[in-house]
């Protein structure tokens, strides 16, 4: 199994109340983080999502109370909000980053030492920072944080986060609400257009049945956000931008292309037996070739001047074989 790894102190403390939920729950860690996460969004919209937080708690109400693992969801929120006040740090990135997606199908979150890099390049620090018509859009927000750096420098702009993973887009939307950001987390493909639910971030008050409670994100139906529109109309724009016949050429321009002349194939049978005979009077040329043809001539002359031994029979006399013919 991969090991997990943090860049923030603060964030151990959240995985050993996350690895105790997993346990008291009986739940993988990957549902146990989900979870959490969801009834933790739930718990800061001010009662206007009770139904999402019983249906996050529902695997982890087993047990007696006080032992159970929604007992501990409280408590991971609670040093979730404490991590950050004191050093507002990434801590539910980092905890998401670390020990449950492992960079799965290559994600991985921007570090804010790049974030805060990338917000000072792409925002004109000159211009009038208490703008609130400025707003800064990120489609592939994670967990929001070049959205924060880029409202460092825009403290007024409303900040509009859009990702197509449902846990990113949670987690983006607490470090917006509890950092008391304004403006919209929508999860859904940048590309196509299909929106699975979207989040309002800034403080409101609601009226429920424990009374006046104070949130910092409300669900809304996508068609109730005014950006989501824009968004779609700019990326829409953006795409036919890409695929302008000025960026593909439908005319390739014309080049001087060489003639080419087909050969006849006795020409080519014609220097084959030309290369071939070439060869063969390479190796004949060849010192190897020389030396055996010298080593062969040496072996005739042993040969000949070698003294012949007298035949015991008689010259005049025909061979064996000869007699038996006659």
């Amino acid at each position: 199994m991969t090991k997990e790894f943090f860049s923030y102190s603060e964030t151990r403390q959240l995985f050993q109340t996350l690895e105790e939920i997993t346990r008291r729950s009986n739940v993988s860690r990957a549902q146990a983080f989900e979870d959490t996460i969801r009834a933790s969004v739930a718990a800061l919209a001010a009662e206007t999502m009770e139904p999402e937080y019983f249906e996050a708690i529902k695997a982890h109400t087993k047990g007696e109370i006080g032992k159970r693992g929604v007992d501990l969801m409280p408590v991971f929120l609670a040093q979730t909000v404490d991590a950050m006040s004191r050093t507002d740090n990434d801590v539910l990135g980092d905890l998401f980053q670390g020990c449950i997606s492992y960079g799965e199908h290559s994600l991985y979150l921007t570090p804010p030492s790049v974030a805060q890099l990338m917000a000072k390049m792409t925002i004109d620090e000159t211009e009038d920072g208490d703008n609130r018509d400025t707003s800064i859009s990120d489609p592939c927000c994670g967990s929001g944080i070049p959205l924060i750096e880029a409202g460092k420098l825009r403290p007024k702009a409303e900040l509009v986060g859009q990702d197509i993973d449902a846990r990113c887009a949670r987690l983006a939307a607490i470090n917006l609400g509890l950092r008391q950001k304004y403006g919209w987390i929508i999860c859904g493909n940048t590309l196509t257009s299909e929106v699975q639910f979207v989040y309002r971030i800034g403080s409101f008050f609601h009226k429920g049945p424990q009374g006046r409670r104070r949130g910092v994100i409300r669900e809304v139906p996508p068609e109730q956000c005014p950006v989501l529109p824009e968004l779609q109309h700019h990326t829409k724009q953006s795409l036919l931008d890409t695929l302008d016949e000025e960026s593909f050429p439908n005319s390739v321009p014309e080049q001087n292309v060489p003639q080419i002349i087909e050969i006849p194939d006795w020409v080519l049978r014609l220097e084959q037996c030309h290369a071939l005979q070439e060869q063969s009077e390479e190796q004949q040329n060849s010192p190897i070739h020389r030396s055996e043809e010298n080593r062969a001539e040496g072996d005739l002359k042993t040969d000949t001047a070698k003294p012949q031994k007298p035949s015991p029979e008689n010259d005049d006399e025909p061979p064996k074989t000869q007699q038996a013919l006659f």
